[in-house]
């Protein structure tokens, strides 16, 4: 069951982009907290991208992994409850990929699902609530054979 409508913008910056994978972490994750009907943008963005929306919005010019840009207004057209947008860095998660030995791809999902554990909710500020939000992308990553190992 499909419980989240996912737009892609700029998606050409990834290529052979699993779409999929992508949903079955998403409507996991919203399966956990009972909600349907909901839609969620999701930006692929560079380095240069990325730094901009990072200082423009949090006040740090450094690229970034992702950015999560909360909405829950209803769409109109389709009734659906938009939850907001996410900026993922590809050139981030290269990069990252590169250093832990994984894949750019499983990177680019464990950076989706983090940004949508904070659109609904969760933060990771305090050592108990990382530890918290890092059980949940452990699981929702296991879904699709991703081991991301323990908390860091």
């Amino acid at each position: 069951m499909t419980r989240c409508l996912i737009h892609y913008i700029d998606a050409d910056l990834v290529a052979d982009l699993d779409q999929q994978r992508i949903q079955t972490v998403v409507d996991a994750a919203l399966g956990d907290d009972n909600l349907d009907g909901q839609q969620l943008n999701v930006m692929f963005v560079d380095y240069q991208r990325s730094s901009e929306l990072h200082l423009a919005h949090f006040n740090d010019a450094k690229a970034t992994d992702v950015m999560s840009f909360p909405d829950d207004s209803e769409d109109p057209e389709t009734n659906l409850v938009h939850l907001g947008d996410l900026a993922v860095g590809v050139e981030v998660a290269k990069r990252v990929a590169a250093e832990r030995n994984k894949h750019v791809h499983d990177e680019l999902i464990l950076y989706i699902v983090h940004g949508l554990l904070h659109l609904l909710g969760y933060d990771d500020i305090d050592e108990s609530d990382r530890k918290e939000m890092w059980s949940l992308q452990q699981r929702y990553m296991k879904l699709i054979d991703v081991d991301i190992g323990a908390c860091p």
